[in-house]
């Protein structure tokens, strides 16, 4: 697939590159162990102009198009999933959804910081009874004077311990959902908004999650996102596309670095007198991995070309997220059987890698949703009900 990429797209992705290894790789290790959130990190990434990637120039941001934000999200990916896992929370969920669906006024006020790393973001859909189920939001939101009266609480939080600004979904009306579904921007400090215990979490640990609680948490009615009503649906689906190749390219990252890493160790190490890279299993093994990594890559960057000419691209989205998550899954599965009792160890990387990926196939639409998504869309297609 020839990307013929522009000079821009080339030197973001370069910098991105750059970036990771001269920043992140000294700490990656350090960051996963102490479950440590890189806030000095973060600052260099806005100074670099990655926390604006979802955001438009006019606003502060580095206005970048979705294959771009790809390039860069694999790029650092390669290095450390934390960072990225946190950078698209902010840049993707929260700024840039305020970025397509704000009202202008919103967007001149909450967008500039958050480009710039001042202030960093976070989403909060999830709840304990709405997770695949996203549309079953049991925070309430309630008219009151000028404005609105939360009440709930969501969890998985990705960035909650230390976001300034939550893009937050709530249901107006629960006699019309999913109509009623409305989504409100509120900045930390706000009376009646809390965020609870980090959570110990399996991989991507230099990601910092949390639970949110909103008690009688009052906002002026220029906090809801567009200001109109019965938009709260349509915000979220039309940012689920982009969130969904977002994550897709964590996924690249991950399978380039662990098919990189099991590569070179294949070369390196002997057995029976010779590297291992020259028994047919293991060489069944990387190839697997090389053409999956690379169908990924079709999926993924096909569908951010397409979602940049503002054409819809649900069913690609989900053929990206699903391929591309499990290939992640498996890859780096792969790659810490080709290490083999070496891999299990903390001394090579692969075995984070084989812990970040597992989340994958989970958030951000489950493997399973993703399939239900993909025969829903084919099912239309063919002009079945």
């Amino acid at each position: 697939m020839d990307l013929n990429l522009t000079d821009g797209q080339k030197m973001m992705m370069e910098v991105a590159r750059d970036f990771a290894r001269r920043e992140i790789a000294p700490i990656a290790k350090e960051i996963d162990e102490k479950q440590k959130f890189p806030k000095e990190l973060f600052r260099k990434l806005g100074e670099n102009g990655f926390m604006g990637i979802g955001i438009p120039t006019a606003y502060g941001g580095s206005g970048c198009d979705y294959l771009t934000i790809v390039l860069i999200g694999e790029e650092i990916s390669q290095v450390s999933a934390s960072v990225t896992a946190s950078l698209f929370p902010h840049a993707i969920l929260c700024a840039h959804n305020i970025a397509i669906s704000g009202t202008e006024s919103q967007k001149k006020r909450f967008l500039p910081p958050l480009a710039s790393g001042e202030k960093f973001g976070a989403m909060a859909l999830t709840e304990v009874s709405a997770g695949s189920d996203a549309l079953s939001v049991n925070t309430t939101a309630e008219r009151k004077d000028e404005g609105y009266v939360l009440n709930g609480s969501k969890t998985f939080v990705t960035n909650g311990p230390y976001a300034d600004t939550f893009l937050v979904y709530a249901n107006l009306d629960p006699s019309k959902s999913p109509g009623g579904i409305v989504s409100f921007v509120i900045e930390k400090g706000t009376p009646g908004l809390s965020v609870g215990k980090e959570f110990d979490k399996m991989g991507l640990r230099g990601s910092p999650t949390s639970d949110l609680i909103l008690d009688h948490c009052y906002l002026p009615s220029d906090h809801l996102l567009g200001e109109v009503e019965g938009r709260g649906l349509h915000q979220l689906t039309e940012g689920l596309d982009v969130e969904r190749i977002a994550w897709s390219s964590i996924c690249l990252g991950l399978a380039e670095a662990a098919f990189h890493e099991a590569f070179e160790y294949a070369n390196q190490r002997q057995q029976f007198k010779k590297p291992i890279i020259e028994f047919q299993m293991i060489q069944q093994m990387l190839v697997d991995m090389a053409v999956s990594i690379e169908a990924s890559k079709l999926l993924v960057y096909n569908t951010a070309l397409l979602l940049q000419e503002g054409k819809r691209g649900r069913l690609e989205a989900s053929y990206a997220k699903l391929f591309s998550s499990e290939t992640a899954v498996e890859v780096t599965r792969e790659a810490l059987q080709i290490f083999g009792g070496a891999g299990y160890m903390k001394d090579y990387p692969v075995e984070r890698y084989s812990r970040d990926a597992q989340i994958f196939t989970i958030a951000a639409g489950t493997s399973e949703v993703q399939r239900m998504i993909i025969i829903h869309e084919l099912k239309k297609q063919k002009g079945y009900r």
